[in-house]
């Protein structure tokens, strides 16, 4: 799920927008026994985000993650449960921790690496930090990026082979 754009603070939409989805899911005969997401544009606000993430059945949330730097904001690879630090209890939502992000490494507004060797070598520097320690190397890539250049889609697919 990918909520719109600002939800982050609304957990009465965000429950909204899932059921929406589960709805739909019904109504195509998907089965989708968990389903999970990001927020738009990365958008928390801790733990209103968070709690309303779990209000809505959510499995996991993968929004953590700075939108200026690639890397390991969460300090790890690895899915965790999710606690309010304001209730003082774990939640059942999980959180998978997103590594890194096409747009942070590739755009002018954030690393500037734009379609070259570089960047290839920054998003495959981080996935082999997470395969060191048989972590998850969470890697959002938009799907706006695969109307571009021919060298974006190759670039994603090396970051994702083996």
């Amino acid at each position: 799920m990918h909520p719109s754009y600002g939800t982050y603070q609304s957990p009465e939409l965000i429950k909204q927008e899932a059921d929406r989805l589960r709805g739909v899911l019904r109504a195509t005969g998907i089965d989708q026994p968990q389903i999970g997401g990001r927020m738009h544009y990365l958008r928390w606000e801790h733990p209103t985000t968070l709690q309303a993430w779990e209000d809505a059945g959510m499995a996991y949330d993968s929004t953590l993650s700075y939108a200026d730097r690639p890397g390991f904001r969460c300090g790890t690879c690895f899915e965790y449960p999710a606690f309010n630090a304001v209730t003082q209890q774990q939640l059942k939502i999980r959180i998978r921790p997103l590594i890194a992000m096409e747009c942070t490494v590739i755009d002018d507004v954030y690393l500037g690496l734009g379609v070259t060797q570089a960047a290839e070598n920054k998003f495959l520097e981080l996935k082999e930090k997470c395969r060191k320690l048989s972590g998850c190397f969470t890697l959002l890539w938009h799907n706006s990026y695969f109307h571009g250049s021919s060298e974006l889609k190759q670039m994603y697919q090396r970051c994702i082979e083996g």
